[in-house]
């Protein structure tokens, strides 16, 4: 097909969300649209399990000659640049877009902090996005009760 591709216009992005992601499109304008509107900055753990799944889309500026790559987590919340996740992904050659999904545990990454996700071929990123990691707090009603021993000492 002529004009222009997905990957064209996405290049070196990943979109992630927390559910799956389609990987057909009758329009390529509407189906980046719809990408763009599935990609989330904020993606929360479940609050039962402390996990999350996130589906992911890379798309990569020119083919990969190789039939894996690496998916890096970076946390890079206030500066910092400490690896979390470091997974070989694999592909067709010469393939410009990558779909997968990855399980996280919040035991093995901590919530409410900022994340890169990127795809690197030979040590060099060739996609990557930002995004929160989110974990529900306690809930606090803000009333405060007292005992009758605490009522009673001032």
């Amino acid at each position: 097909a002529k004009g222009p591709k997905p990957e064209d216009m996405l290049k070196g992005r990943i979109i992630v969300a927390d559910k799956s992601l389609p990987s057909s499109w009758s329009s390529v304008g509407s189906y980046v649209a719809q990408l763009k509107g599935l990609h989330k900055d904020q993606i929360w753990y479940d609050k039962k399990t402390g996990k999350v799944k996130i589906y992911y889309a890379a798309f990569f500026a020119q083919p990969v000659n190789d039939v894996q790559v690496e998916l890096r987590i970076i946390d890079i919340t206030a500066g910092a640049h400490n690896q979390l996740v470091s997974t070989e992904q694999f592909m067709n050659k010469g393939d410009r877009v990558l779909f997968n999904s990855i399980e996280i545990d919040q035991q093995d990454i901590p919530g409410n902090k900022k994340y890169l996700m990127a795809i690197e071929w030979r040590h060099k990123p060739i996609a990557q996005t930002s995004f929160t990691l989110r974990i529900e707090g306690p809930k606090y009603s803000g009333k405060v009760t007292f005992s009758e021993d605490e009522t009673k000492a001032k």
